[in-house]
């Protein structure tokens, strides 16, 4: 019987219901997807339930690349860029049907985030600690070499440039792949499923109370440990175990524009100053070239964040400032798109200065929740779980596992 099959849901359910789980994932983005399939891979009984449909939200509205995170090298961040560009590699081992090398050009312009000494330097270290391989690493370029190679570049301010390494992806594809596999291993997924309050024995989380969104019907499933992976939702579900309080998530919002590639007709992705302190890319993939991204405190609507025309105004403008031959309007934009980071609040920061390390809460009765992070990290978000659900699962339940 297959698991993910909607032929299949009504007998699958009643099955799921029948049963006590060692966990139960709640959210089915990157971060559900790899807790599923490290949980399954280690012989726990495991089920992922989602509310929507898989990575309908953050993991299907980001800027697609398994990057190696040269803006945290940037800020400092030495341990984050080692991690994900480690991760990066296994990805690319991994999937190679889904990660797909990307020259990324960095043009070095007047007044820029990037010098020609900071780029030389900071790339050559971006190459080691992201364990960029001996045919890809970094290319510095002259101004002349920079046009010859994408010709729509500003040569006003233009100084010159540098091509290192990043890594293309489809985010929803490859969170549909993660837990395909995992099923596989006799995981379980649901889909359309919405968990509306816990089960409680002697004040510890026992299992869920949900509903299935397509049969209506509701159930109650038992589980030993739960664990909280909802993304921008993770303390609305913390919140229903008990009042949020110490660390907590703070939104921020990424936009994306969408334009016909003969609009931009860019040679190769490209990573450009929006000269107020930030970078944005600009990615051509088949018929379309894809402009992103703002990073804006957020309050509002979480399923369907919507595109502002202040958002739309600022990318037209940066692209304006690099690519001033190609004068984009508001008309070229076919497509836009938003998704919302659940980051860790830090006090008195700006949203592109708040860290996208990740960070694991535990409640009284024993929710465990997963917040923070990077797409490219997936795997070792799952991995910090699991090793928590591990331990405590042998300490309360004598429960073993695979390593």
């Amino acid at each position: 019987m297959n698991p993910l099959s909607s032929n299949n849901r009504e007998p699958l359910l009643a099955k799921i219901q029948e049963q006590e789980f060692d966990l139960i994932i709640i959210g089915g983005g990157i971060t559900g997807a790899g807790i599923l399939l490290d949980a399954t891979t280690r012989g726990l009984k495991t089920l992922l339930l989602e509310k929507g449909d898989f990575a309908s939200g953050t993991s299907s509205r980001s800027t697609k690349l398994i990057h190696g995170g040269l803006r945290y090298l940037k800020q400092f961040h030495l341990k984050l860029v080692w991690e994900v560009g480690r991760e990066r590699a296994i990805l690319y081992k991994n999937a190679p049907h889904l990660v797909i090398p990307e020259r990324m050009l960095l043009p070095l312009v007047i007044n820029g985030s990037f010098t020609k000494i900071l780029s030389r330097i900071g790339l050559a270290i971006y190459d080691v600690l992201a364990s960029v391989k001996p045919g890809e690493k970094k290319k510095m370029l002259s101004k002349a070499d920079t046009l010859k190679t994408e010709p729509t570049l500003n040569q006003d301010i233009l100084l010159g440039g540098c091509l290192y390494s990043e890594y293309r992806t489809d985010d929803a594809r490859l969170t549909l792949e993660v837990i395909k596999t995992a099923c596989a291993k006799g995981g379980h997924a649901v889909n359309y499923f919405n968990v509306e309050d816990f089960v409680y024995e002697d004040k510890k989380i026992v299992g869920i109370k949900g509903k299935d969104l397509i049969l209506s019907s509701d159930h109650e499933i038992k589980s030993k440990m739960t664990v909280n992976a909802t993304g921008p939702w993770v303390d609305q579900l913390r919140e229903k175990e008990e009042p949020v309080s110490g660390k907590r998530l703070h939104h921020t919002k990424g936009v994306h524009i969408v334009v016909p590639h003969e609009k931009l007709p860019i040679n190769q992705a490209v990573y450009f100053d929006d000269f107020e302190g930030r970078m944005v890319f600009a990615i051509p993939r088949g018929k379309i070239t894809y402009i992103g991204t703002t990073d804006t405190n957020y309050s509002g609507e979480l399923s369907n964040p919507r595109v502002s025309e202040e958002e739309v105004s600022y990318l037209l403008a940066a692209t304006k400032k690099i690519f001033p031959n190609k004068q984009l309007v508001l008309s070229d934009i076919i497509s836009s798109y938003a998704g919302i980071r659940p980051l860790i609040h830090e006090e008195g920061k700006l949203p592109s200065e708040i860290s996208r390390e990740d960070e694991v809460f535990i409640s009284k009765a024993g929710l465990v929740s997963i917040a923070g992070g990077k797409l490219t990290g997936f795997r070792i978000m799952a991995s910090k779980v699991m090793d928590l659900v591990i331990k405590k699962l042998h300490n309360q339940y004598g429960i073993q596992h695979r390593k």
